[in-house]
């Protein structure tokens, strides 16, 4: 091969990575789209006196960087400087993980370089769910969001069983063409494994899905309200009482004396609210007028809410700041409030912040990713968050939800926090018009297919332009509304109560890749050349 043709190897395989999070392609062609990488890889592991170690990095990029404008190039809505950003940061992230497996390949051979390739991504992906300033969006098994058919065992490893699978199919199937090309009699075994490696799971999964039922019996009526207002032109010009009448008379226009539950989108009021004065807010009185017209439905909608400490001498929270008039510390959420007519109201606030945006930065790198990033309903000062995954409860039926903002329902391992504290059902409050019509909301979408399947929880997702939904425990969308027009979704949802192996086990095979990846770099760079000089 010439560098050319490594180079276009490179384009190919991010290229077919990167059609995975298009609106149109399966993301089952994740199944072989490493495989050009792969070739590379072992194109220069054969020929290692002719390259240097840190080649294959080089020749990486250009692919992967086309993988992330594909799946992230949305971003460049709100801000071209942010997604640049975003891009190259995920490719030298991805190219890192993918040159340290080749690193170990040709330092310790084949097996624990193969070994290395699995542990070593994990626990990229592994870093990313865990780390503030690396985003999850495009771990591998998110690819597998649309072919909810093939991935019902999620419930027993979460997206990190979809990242496994991608990963050994690539790499079974890039040992058969090697093989076969070099004209091994071994190459047959390679594809029986891969075709093994393929079909076993997808048809434990088929059958999952078929057989699957529902271990709640008692159906619940939601009525999701979709207002459309522009975050770019209406959200911050149009009074926001005129934002709140629309949002209540969509409510009154479709609600029965069968609701049970009321939900309207993330910071469907902007105006801040004062959290130690709740009652007296005329925003939360018209709410609670809706819901006297209704008694048996309770209202869960998103706001933005503000506490003050007075008397604090220091920052009471890392997230506090001061004001500019009386010098007293202050705290903003983006929260979700349960309204009803009783007089208890409950307030979840958003814990998972964007980067940048919802979370800001006191110094160091995180003050430059400030700056960069776009503003996607953020605010100047940051948002403050809380450490408990607090479940919101209906009025009078006793069932409780979970309330998740937006980003948080990226993130499979946080939401099973809520299920731990007794989420009968998963209710996504966002807002996604920031991205516009990209593929940006559309695999926002599908990601909360994921979280049903993961806890077996059905999904109601209310989204301000789009798309709202609801899904049932198998992950399918069995009602949805369309993008950018003013929406009611009024269906039902079965609450559930089992507890699944992720919910209770989490990234469990995340954990694992970590320890293991840990314990190799430490034996191959470390110990074992110390053992060598001292021989």
């Amino acid at each position: 091969m010439n560098k050319y043709t490594l180079v276009a190897l490179s384009v190919a395989g991010g290229f077919l990575s990167g059609l995975a999070w298009s609106s149109w392609c399966s993301g089952l062609i994740l199944l072989i789209a490493f495989v050009p990488f792969l070739l590379i890889e072992t194109w220069m592991f054969e020929n290692r006196g002719k390259f240097s170690r840190n080649a294959f990095f080089i020749y990486l990029l250009p692919g992967l960087v086309l993988f992330s404008i594909m799946t992230m190039g949305w971003m460049r809505v709100a801000s071209m400087t942010g997604a640049v950003c975003v891009i190259m940061g995920l490719s030298f992230l991805m190219a890192f993980a993918l040159w340290l497996f080749h690193v170990i390949r040709l330092q310790a051979g084949n097996l624990p370089g193969f070994i290395s390739l699995i542990t070593i991504w994990l626990s990229y992906e592994f870093i990313s769910l865990n780390v503030n300033i690396v985003s999850p969006w495009i771990n591998l098994g998110n690819g597998l969001a649309k072919d909810i058919m093939f991935v019902q065992w999620y419930e027993l490893t979460g997206t990190a069983g979809g990242t496994l699978w991608i990963l050994l199919s690539n790499l079974f199937l890039s040992l058969f063409i090697v093989n076969h090309l070099a004209g091994e009699k071994r190459s047959g075994l390679f594809l029986v494994i891969w075709l093994s490696v393929i079909l076993i799971p997808a048809g434990v999964s088929l059958t999952r899905y078929y057989t699957i039922k529902n271990e709640g019996t008692t159906a619940s009526e939601v009525l999701i309200i979709q207002p459309n207002t522009d975050p770019y032109t209406e959200k911050f010009t149009v009074p926001f009482e005129v934002q709140l009448q629309k949002v209540i008379s969509m409510a009154n226009a479709a609600a029965t004396e069968k609701t049970v539950w009321i939900i309207t989108p993330e910071t469907t009021i902007d105006d801040p609210v004062n959290l130690d004065d709740l009652n007296e807010n005329r925003y939360i009185r018209k709410f609670r007028e809706l819901t006297g017209k209704y008694p048996g439905a309770t209202l869960v909608t998103g706001m933005v809410s503000y506490r003050i400490y007075p008397d604090q001498s220091e920052a009471p929270t890392k997230s506090a700041r001061k004001t500019d008039s009386s010098g007293s510390y202050y705290d903003h959420f983006n929260s979700a409030f349960k309204i009803d007519t009783g007089n208890l109201i409950e307030v979840y606030h958003k814990s998972k912040l964007v980067p940048g945006i919802e979370m800001q930065f006191a110094n160091g790198p995180g003050r430059f990713i400030s700056r960069i990033l776009p503003y996607l309903g953020g605010t100047k000062w940051g948002y403050g968050i809380q450490e408990e995954r607090t479940c919101l409860n209906h009025n009078t039926l006793r069932q409780k939800i979970a309330p998740i903002i937006c980003y948080e329902s990226v993130f499979g391992n946080f939401v099973t926090g809520y299920v731990k504290n007794g989420a009968e059902a998963l209710f996504i409050i966002t807002n996604d018009g920031w991205w516009k019509n990209t593929n940006g909301y559309i695999q926002h979408l599908h990601y909360a297919s994921l979280r049903a399947i993961e806890t077996r929880r059905p999904v109601a997702r209310a989204a301000n332009t789009g798309i709202s939904c609801i899904i049932d425990i198998r992950g399918r969308i069995t009602a949805q509304s369309d993008w950018w027009s003013p929406a009611v979704i009024r269906g039902e949802i079965i609450p559930e109560t089992r507890v699944t192996p992720y919910v209770k086990y989490g990234d469990w095979l995340l954990k694992i890749s970590a320890l293991t990846s840990f314990i190799m770099l430490l034996a191959i760079f470390i110990i074992l050349p110390v053992r060598k000089k001292i021989r």
